[in-house]
């Protein structure tokens, strides 16, 4: 990993003095905007300069924060959500249920819902009406299984600064937020550098234990444990080499501490599922693909960086994990799928079928990629059974528009998965197709179907069952071919305390979260 060396001042002004800022490397964010949150990394901050309607607790219960008490009347077809008084916005205005009726509208504004993917969650609520300054009542046509999940994910804004224009993404308030939460940004922020203070006149149930934080984008640092041995870092991810020697002792003299988690996250194979685009609409080349994955290369290095093949999209850590023992992946099975669908090697030792078409295709992977990426681990073994693949790279946005768009065959990233398997259905639905968040343009009516089915049922064991059937499908048809499931590598000054991670792995998305981190000598 490389990083990007920093001039961090030690120095806080607003009366905070000499205090030292708890500084953390975050990899470029796009905005702080609650309304337009598109990245994992967005969440990062905007997790300390707002506050949920509900949050999370340690151990993955679900706890009020702007809310005082929810009440479900109706058998869930209506809720009414009483707010906690007293609790005002960072301008000093205070926090009133017509906020929440703007957030909601706001949200279902197509400029805003081809931003962010709201393609589920609290847009998609039949109604919200503000019955006084700190009530509102949802109604509901059918009740909703995803309904606390909805409300964690509906981070309210205030209605006076917030106003969505034709290009919600060039406002200024993105990087200048006006927010509700124990800290407030301290000058414009770009999407690499922030400072964040703690705002006095916090009032919530959880405020933060530290009075300063900065983020920084680390991609012009050389050494993960050199950056925060020279101070410019309290906390950073890092490669699996430098945290193993600081583990075994032979990195960092002692000051560094390591941690490791299991994440809900996974990089992967998103193929272009679109006939008219891309050869890969053909479900067994997508298939015959899947028995190419490089798993041997994890097998190898275990020994050392643990690692986990992805059997199922969504991770153990997701309540939908689906644990049933798949075959690993094999080169002889993806020549007898070429074969059985009709693809025969010809000259060069490139496979064709009845139509002449070559099997030749185009992979996109981030700028700065391994030469022993995934993608050319994949691309290696392809050429081996006759599948050509050329690949493209380019900075992460630009590899997210190609996506988006539909140009190219395989694109690899990340993903992390959700608190609720509803908010990752925009990545397979007909409704995700129209948001361009159905990256691999996959349309299954079945899919739509049971994704509907499982956001309205209520039982958590029938929900559950429904996501298993969807795990299933997914499985067959490759959409998505997740690789290996996250594993979190972290650096951490020794006197950084408090860390915690989530039920999903992360430091973010919960309290105490970074809410209750601090620096002792």
């Amino acid at each position: 990993m490389r990083w990007r060396r920093l001039i961090l001042s030690t120095c806080l002004s607003c009366g905070l003095g000499a205090a030292e800022p708890i500084r953390v490397a975050v990899n470029e964010w796009t905005t702080l905007n609650p309304l337009l949150l598109s990245r994992d990394t967005d969440g990062e901050v905007v997790d300390l300069v707002f506050d949920r309607l509900v949050t999370l607790d340690a151990k993955g219960n679900f706890i009020p924060q702007l809310l005082k008490g929810w009440t479900i009347l109706q058998g869930g077809r209506e809720v009414v959500l009483d707010l906690q008084p007293g609790m005002t916005w960072h301008d000093g205005a205070p926090i009133e249920a017509e906020d929440l009726v703007f957030t909601w509208r706001t949200l279902r504004l197509p400029q805003v819902r081809a931003l962010a993917d709201t393609v589920g969650g609290v847009a998609t609520l039949d109604s919200l009406v503000a019955e006084g300054p700190l009530r509102v009542r949802i109604r509901l046509a059918r009740p909703r299984g995803t309904l606390l999940s909805d409300l964690y994910s509906f981070i309210p804004v205030p209605r006076r600064h917030y106003q969505a224009g034709a290009k919600p993404m060039a406002a200024p308030v993105n990087f200048l937020p006006i927010g509700s939460g124990p800290y407030r940004v301290m000058e414009r922020a770009t999407t690499k550098h922030l400072k964040l203070e703690r705002w006095d006149g916090y009032r919530g149930a959880h405020p933060g234990a530290w009075p300063a934080f900065e983020f920084a984008d680390p991609s012009g640092e050389k050494s993960t444990a050199k950056a925060i041995l020279e101070g410019r870092f309290h906390y950073a991810a890092t490669e699996a080499l430098p945290h193993y020697l600081v583990r075994k002792g032979a990195l960092g003299g002692g000051r560094l501490l390591v941690h490791s988690v299991p994440q809900a996250a996974f990089g992967a194979f998103f193929l272009n599922c679109d006939p008219k685009r891309s050869l890969l609409g053909e479900v067994a080349l997508r298939q015959a693909l899947a028995e190419l994955v490089p798993w041997q290369e994890f097998a190898r290095a275990r020994r050392f960086f643990p690692a986990r093949l992805a059997s199922s999209f969504w991770p153990p850590e997701n309540w939908a994990h689906d644990p049933a023992l798949r075959p690993l992946p094999q080169a002889d099975r993806a020549e007898a799928i070429l074969a059985s669908a009709g693809w025969h090697l010809g000259s060069g030792g490139i496979r064709r079928d009845a139509k002449g078409r070559t099997l030749s295709l185009v992979a996109y992977e981030r700028t700065g990629s391994t030469s022993r990426s995934m993608v050319r681990l994949l691309v290696e073994r392809a050429a081996e059974v006759g599948i050509r693949i050329e690949v493209r790279r380019l900075p992460f946005q630009a590899l997210i528009e190609k996506a988006a768009g539909h140009e190219g065959d395989i694109w690899f990233y990340g993903w992390a998965t959700s608190l609720d398997p509803d908010v990752d259905s925009p990545l397979f639905t007909g409704d995700g197709y129209r948001t361009k968040a159905n990256v691999s343009g996959y349309l299954n009516p079945e899919v739509d179907r049971l994704f509907d089915e499982g956001r309205h049922t209520l039982d958590p064991e029938a929900r559950r069952k429904i996501y298993l059937r969807l795990s299933g499908i997914i499985w067959r048809d490759k959409p998505v071919i997740p690789l290996n499931y996250n594993l979190a590598r972290i650096l951490a000054d020794r006197r950084l305390q408090g860390v915690s991670f989530n039920v999903l792995g992360q430091t973010h998305g919960f309290w105490p979260g970074k809410r209750g981190w601090s620096l002792v000598d």
